[in-house]
Protein backbone atom coordinates (compact mmCIF):
# COMPACT_ATOMS: atom_id res chain seq x y z
CA UNK A 1 0.00 0.00 0.00
CA UNK A 2 1.35 3.68 -0.42
CA UNK A 3 1.32 6.33 1.75
CA UNK A 4 -0.04 9.59 1.50
CA UNK A 5 2.75 12.06 3.38
CA UNK A 6 2.05 15.63 4.02
CA UNK A 7 3.91 18.25 1.43
CA UNK A 8 5.91 20.89 3.01
CA UNK A 9 6.52 23.95 0.96
CA UNK A 10 10.13 24.87 2.63
CA UNK A 11 9.60 28.24 0.18
CA UNK A 12 6.00 29.51 2.05
CA UNK A 13 6.39 31.22 5.72
CA UNK A 14 5.58 28.98 8.51
CA UNK A 15 2.36 28.38 9.97
CA UNK A 16 0.41 26.91 12.08
CA UNK A 17 -1.23 24.62 10.50
CA UNK A 18 1.51 23.30 8.80
CA UNK A 19 4.07 23.00 11.13
CA UNK A 20 0.92 20.70 13.10
CA UNK A 21 1.45 18.56 9.84
CA UNK A 22 5.06 18.46 9.66
CA UNK A 23 5.30 17.35 13.40
CA UNK A 24 2.39 14.64 13.34
CA UNK A 25 4.32 13.87 9.91
CA UNK A 26 7.75 13.32 12.24
CA UNK A 27 5.94 11.81 15.05
CA UNK A 28 4.04 9.23 13.08
CA UNK A 29 6.29 7.78 10.09
CA UNK A 30 9.47 9.90 10.59
CA UNK A 31 8.64 10.55 6.87
CA UNK A 32 7.25 13.48 4.41
CA UNK A 33 8.35 15.47 1.21
CA UNK A 34 9.38 18.57 0.59
CA UNK A 35 8.91 20.72 -2.36
CA UNK A 36 10.43 24.34 -3.59
CA UNK A 37 13.87 23.06 -2.05
CA UNK A 38 16.14 24.44 -5.02
CA UNK A 39 17.05 21.45 -6.52
CA UNK A 40 15.78 21.58 -10.11
CA UNK A 41 15.41 18.85 -12.37
CA UNK A 42 18.30 19.94 -14.75
CA UNK A 43 20.82 19.51 -11.77
CA UNK A 44 19.50 16.00 -11.10
CA UNK A 45 20.08 15.01 -14.70
CA UNK A 46 23.62 16.40 -15.08
CA UNK A 47 24.03 14.30 -11.19
CA UNK A 48 22.46 10.94 -13.39
CA UNK A 49 24.74 11.49 -15.96
CA UNK A 50 27.80 11.97 -14.71
CA UNK A 51 27.69 9.90 -12.17
CA UNK A 52 26.78 7.15 -14.08
CA UNK A 53 29.91 7.20 -15.83
CA UNK A 54 31.59 6.60 -12.98
CA UNK A 55 29.36 3.17 -11.82
CA UNK A 56 29.72 1.68 -15.48
CA UNK A 57 33.24 1.87 -14.95
CA UNK A 58 35.30 -1.96 -14.09
CA UNK A 59 35.22 -2.84 -10.78
CA UNK A 60 39.09 -2.77 -10.34
CA UNK A 61 38.50 1.34 -11.60
CA UNK A 62 36.14 2.00 -9.34
CA UNK A 63 37.78 0.57 -6.33
CA UNK A 64 40.74 3.07 -6.93
CA UNK A 65 38.42 5.45 -5.37
CA UNK A 66 39.44 3.96 -1.65
CA UNK A 67 36.73 2.33 0.49
CA UNK A 68 35.81 5.61 2.43
CA UNK A 69 34.70 6.91 -0.66
CA UNK A 70 33.13 4.06 -2.47
CA UNK A 71 30.89 0.96 -1.33
CA UNK A 72 31.39 -2.13 -4.22
CA UNK A 73 28.27 -4.59 -4.45
CA UNK A 74 27.93 -7.01 -1.77
CA UNK A 75 28.91 -4.52 1.29
CA UNK A 76 25.37 -3.62 2.28
CA UNK A 77 23.64 -5.70 -0.86
CA UNK A 78 24.57 -7.86 -3.56
CA UNK A 79 22.25 -4.88 -6.15
CA UNK A 80 23.68 -1.88 -4.66
CA UNK A 81 26.25 0.42 -5.16
CA UNK A 82 27.44 3.74 -3.43
CA UNK A 83 29.88 6.78 -3.94
CA UNK A 84 29.92 8.82 -0.72
CA UNK A 85 30.88 12.95 -1.10
CA UNK A 86 31.62 14.64 2.14
CA UNK A 87 31.37 17.64 3.41
CA UNK A 88 31.89 20.46 4.44
CA UNK A 89 34.19 20.76 1.30
CA UNK A 90 32.05 18.48 -1.13
CA UNK A 91 34.04 19.85 -4.05
CA UNK A 92 37.89 18.23 -2.76
CA UNK A 93 35.93 15.39 -1.76
CA UNK A 94 34.27 14.91 -5.11
CA UNK A 95 37.40 15.25 -6.63
CA UNK A 96 39.42 12.62 -4.44
CA UNK A 97 37.35 10.29 -5.93
CA UNK A 98 37.48 10.97 -9.44
CA UNK A 99 41.00 12.09 -9.69
CA UNK A 100 41.70 8.34 -9.49
CA UNK A 101 40.28 7.44 -13.18
CA UNK A 102 38.76 10.64 -15.00
CA UNK A 103 40.33 12.52 -17.35
CA UNK A 104 40.72 16.18 -16.08
CA UNK A 105 37.94 18.16 -17.62
CA UNK A 106 35.19 15.45 -16.61
CA UNK A 107 36.40 15.57 -12.98
CA UNK A 108 36.47 18.82 -12.87
CA UNK A 109 32.86 19.31 -13.93
CA UNK A 110 32.18 16.36 -11.62
CA UNK A 111 33.67 18.01 -8.44
CA UNK A 112 31.74 21.23 -9.33
CA UNK A 113 27.97 19.99 -9.33
CA UNK A 114 29.20 18.16 -6.64
CA UNK A 115 29.78 21.14 -4.43
CA UNK A 116 26.69 22.75 -5.43
CA UNK A 117 24.68 20.01 -4.63
CA UNK A 118 25.95 19.65 -1.22
CA UNK A 119 25.94 23.47 -0.51
CA UNK A 120 22.04 23.14 -1.79
CA UNK A 121 21.39 20.28 0.49
CA UNK A 122 22.85 21.78 3.98
CA UNK A 123 21.54 25.08 3.15
CA UNK A 124 17.87 23.01 3.21
CA UNK A 125 18.61 20.97 5.80
CA UNK A 126 19.05 23.52 7.87
CA UNK A 127 15.87 25.13 6.86
CA UNK A 128 14.07 22.00 7.93
CA UNK A 129 15.41 21.69 10.93
CA UNK A 130 14.53 25.22 12.07
CA UNK A 131 11.33 23.88 11.10
CA UNK A 132 10.88 21.31 12.86
CA UNK A 133 11.97 22.97 15.93
CA UNK A 134 9.81 25.38 15.29
CA UNK A 135 6.76 22.69 15.19
CA UNK A 136 7.92 22.63 19.18
CA UNK A 137 7.12 26.10 19.60
CA UNK A 138 9.76 29.28 18.94
CA UNK A 139 11.24 29.20 22.26
CA UNK A 140 12.84 25.56 21.13
CA UNK A 141 13.91 26.95 17.75
CA UNK A 142 15.30 30.21 19.16
CA UNK A 143 16.98 28.33 22.24
CA UNK A 144 18.65 25.52 20.81
CA UNK A 145 19.42 25.88 17.00
CA UNK A 146 22.70 27.60 17.13
CA UNK A 147 24.06 25.71 20.47
CA UNK A 148 22.81 22.00 19.69
CA UNK A 149 22.74 22.08 15.54
CA UNK A 150 25.09 25.25 14.49
CA UNK A 151 27.92 22.93 14.08
CA UNK A 152 26.13 20.23 11.90
CA UNK A 153 27.55 18.97 8.60
CA UNK A 154 26.36 16.94 5.91
CA UNK A 155 27.49 13.99 3.48
CA UNK A 156 25.40 12.79 0.57
CA UNK A 157 25.60 9.13 -0.76
CA UNK A 158 25.06 8.72 -4.59
CA UNK A 159 23.41 5.14 -4.86
CA UNK A 160 23.17 2.77 -8.27
CA UNK A 161 21.26 -0.13 -7.71
CA UNK A 162 21.00 -2.72 -10.40
CA UNK A 163 19.00 -4.99 -11.92
CA UNK A 164 19.21 -8.61 -10.52
CA UNK A 165 20.25 -11.26 -12.82
CA UNK A 166 18.65 -14.39 -13.21
CA UNK A 167 21.45 -16.51 -11.78
CA UNK A 168 20.87 -14.18 -8.12
CA UNK A 169 17.35 -14.50 -8.81
CA UNK A 170 17.65 -18.04 -7.98
CA UNK A 171 19.26 -17.50 -5.19
CA UNK A 172 17.17 -15.22 -3.20
CA UNK A 173 14.44 -15.71 -1.12
CA UNK A 174 11.53 -13.56 -0.72
CA UNK A 175 8.15 -14.35 0.30
CA UNK A 176 6.97 -11.82 -2.60
CA UNK A 177 8.46 -13.17 -5.95
CA UNK A 178 7.89 -9.71 -7.26
CA UNK A 179 10.24 -8.04 -5.10
CA UNK A 180 13.95 -8.30 -4.10
CA UNK A 181 15.55 -5.72 -1.63
CA UNK A 182 17.99 -3.74 -2.73
CA UNK A 183 19.31 -2.45 0.42
CA UNK A 184 17.99 -4.16 3.39
CA UNK A 185 15.69 -2.93 6.23
CA UNK A 186 17.11 0.19 8.74
CA UNK A 187 17.28 3.29 10.31
CA UNK A 188 19.55 6.14 9.74
CA UNK A 189 22.33 7.29 11.67
CA UNK A 190 21.03 11.04 10.59
CA UNK A 191 19.59 13.72 12.35
CA UNK A 192 18.04 14.19 8.85
CA UNK A 193 18.14 12.55 5.42
CA UNK A 194 16.70 14.17 2.35
CA UNK A 195 16.51 11.57 -0.51
CA UNK A 196 16.15 12.54 -4.26
CA UNK A 197 15.16 9.52 -6.07
CA UNK A 198 14.03 8.93 -9.82
CA UNK A 199 10.85 7.60 -10.98
CA UNK A 200 11.12 4.35 -10.37
CA UNK A 201 10.47 4.09 -6.36
CA UNK A 202 11.09 1.08 -4.62
CA UNK A 203 11.14 2.80 -1.07
CA UNK A 204 9.53 1.67 1.69
CA UNK A 205 9.11 1.83 5.40
CA UNK A 206 7.56 -0.41 8.40
CA UNK A 207 4.36 0.62 10.37
CA UNK A 208 4.41 1.45 13.81
CA UNK A 209 3.30 -1.75 14.98
CA UNK A 210 6.46 -3.38 12.95
CA UNK A 211 4.25 -5.67 11.11
CA UNK A 212 3.07 -3.82 7.51
CA UNK A 213 5.55 -2.22 5.16
CA UNK A 214 4.20 1.13 3.30
CA UNK A 215 5.47 2.56 0.00
CA UNK A 216 6.58 5.91 -0.42
CA UNK A 217 6.66 6.82 -3.89
CA UNK A 218 8.15 9.38 -5.88
CA UNK A 219 6.16 12.54 -6.27
CA UNK A 220 7.08 15.14 -8.98
CA UNK A 221 9.66 18.05 -7.62
CA UNK A 222 9.44 16.88 -4.28
CA UNK A 223 12.50 15.64 -2.13
CA UNK A 224 11.69 12.82 0.63
CA UNK A 225 12.85 13.76 4.30
CA UNK A 226 13.30 11.37 7.14
CA UNK A 227 14.02 11.63 10.75
CA UNK A 228 17.32 9.83 11.76
CA UNK A 229 18.52 8.03 15.22
CA UNK A 230 20.22 11.34 16.04
CA UNK A 231 17.15 13.67 16.12
CA UNK A 232 15.20 10.82 17.56
CA UNK A 233 17.41 10.25 20.39
CA UNK A 234 17.57 14.20 20.93
CA UNK A 235 13.65 14.36 20.78
CA UNK A 236 13.19 11.76 23.59
CA UNK A 237 12.07 9.64 21.11
CA UNK A 238 8.98 12.00 20.65
CA UNK A 239 9.89 11.98 16.60
CA UNK A 240 10.30 8.78 15.13
CA UNK A 241 13.25 7.17 12.92
CA UNK A 242 11.43 4.68 11.32
CA UNK A 243 12.98 1.27 9.61
CA UNK A 244 12.64 1.47 6.36
CA UNK A 245 14.30 -0.08 3.15
CA UNK A 246 14.39 -0.25 -0.80
CA UNK A 247 13.22 -2.97 -2.95
CA UNK A 248 13.58 -3.59 -6.65
CA UNK A 249 10.41 -4.98 -8.41
CA UNK A 250 11.35 -7.71 -10.91
CA UNK A 251 8.75 -7.50 -13.34
CA UNK A 252 8.39 -3.86 -15.00
CA UNK A 253 11.76 -2.87 -13.70
CA UNK A 254 13.36 -1.01 -16.39
CA UNK A 255 17.25 0.01 -16.17
CA UNK A 256 19.10 0.49 -12.66
CA UNK A 257 17.57 2.90 -9.82
CA UNK A 258 19.16 5.85 -9.31
CA UNK A 259 19.04 8.30 -6.17
CA UNK A 260 21.05 10.34 -4.06
CA UNK A 261 20.75 10.12 -0.17
CA UNK A 262 21.96 13.59 2.00
CA UNK A 263 22.73 12.85 5.84
CA UNK A 264 22.96 15.81 7.96
CA UNK A 265 24.65 14.90 11.29
CA UNK A 266 26.03 16.18 14.61
CA UNK A 267 29.50 16.27 14.64
CA UNK A 268 31.36 13.47 16.51
CA UNK A 269 32.32 15.31 19.70
CA UNK A 270 28.94 16.31 19.90
CA UNK A 271 27.23 15.24 23.22
CA UNK A 272 23.43 13.92 22.17
CA UNK A 273 21.30 15.00 25.21
CA UNK A 274 17.59 15.20 24.55
CA UNK A 275 16.36 19.05 26.17
CA UNK A 276 14.31 19.31 29.77
CA UNK A 277 11.62 20.89 28.07
CA UNK A 278 11.77 18.12 25.25
CA UNK A 279 11.58 16.05 27.93
CA UNK A 280 8.83 17.30 29.60
CA UNK A 281 6.26 16.73 26.67
CA UNK A 282 7.07 12.95 27.08
CA UNK A 283 5.48 13.37 30.84
CA UNK A 284 8.80 13.88 32.21
CA UNK A 285 10.65 10.38 31.66
CA UNK A 286 13.63 10.77 30.12
CA UNK A 287 14.53 7.64 27.83
CA UNK A 288 17.85 7.84 26.33
CA UNK A 289 21.20 8.70 28.28
CA UNK A 290 23.52 10.49 26.64
CA UNK A 291 26.17 10.05 24.23
CA UNK A 292 28.42 11.28 22.37
CA UNK A 293 27.17 11.40 18.45
CA UNK A 294 31.32 9.81 17.14
CA UNK A 295 30.62 6.70 19.49
CA UNK A 296 27.37 5.84 17.94
CA UNK A 297 28.65 5.98 14.64
CA UNK A 298 31.03 3.92 15.47
CA UNK A 299 29.02 1.40 17.19
CA UNK A 300 26.65 0.89 14.10
CA UNK A 301 29.51 0.66 12.42
CA UNK A 302 30.82 -2.67 13.89
CA UNK A 303 29.49 -5.32 11.56
CA UNK A 304 27.86 -7.34 14.45
CA UNK A 305 25.63 -4.06 15.14
CA UNK A 306 24.71 -3.26 11.53
CA UNK A 307 20.88 -3.95 12.80
CA UNK A 308 21.25 -2.18 15.69
CA UNK A 309 19.51 1.21 16.15
CA UNK A 310 20.01 4.25 18.83
CA UNK A 311 17.44 2.16 20.94
CA UNK A 312 19.98 -0.32 21.03
CA UNK A 313 22.93 1.87 21.88
CA UNK A 314 21.74 4.51 24.28
CA UNK A 315 18.05 3.45 25.75
CA UNK A 316 17.57 3.60 29.49
CA UNK A 317 16.08 0.01 30.79
CA UNK A 318 15.25 0.99 33.98
CA UNK A 319 12.95 4.71 33.66
CA UNK A 320 11.71 3.91 37.29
Amino acid sequence: MSLELPVFDISKPLSESSLTSLQDACKEWGFFYVTNHGVSGDMYKKLRRLSGGVFELEDEEKMKMGASNYTPRFIASPFFESLRVSGPDFYSSAKSSVDAFSDQATGEEFSGLMKEYGEKMTELCEKIMKAILSSFGDDLHHKYYESEFGNCHGYFRINNYTIPSEQEDDHHNDDDQDLIEGLGMHTDMSCITIVDQDDIGGLQVRTRDGIGLMDINPKDEALVVNVGDLLHAWTNGRLRSSQHRVILKRRGFVGNRFSLAFFWCFDDGKVVFAPDEVVGGCEGVRIFRSFKCGDYLRFREKFEKVGDTVEDFARIEDRR
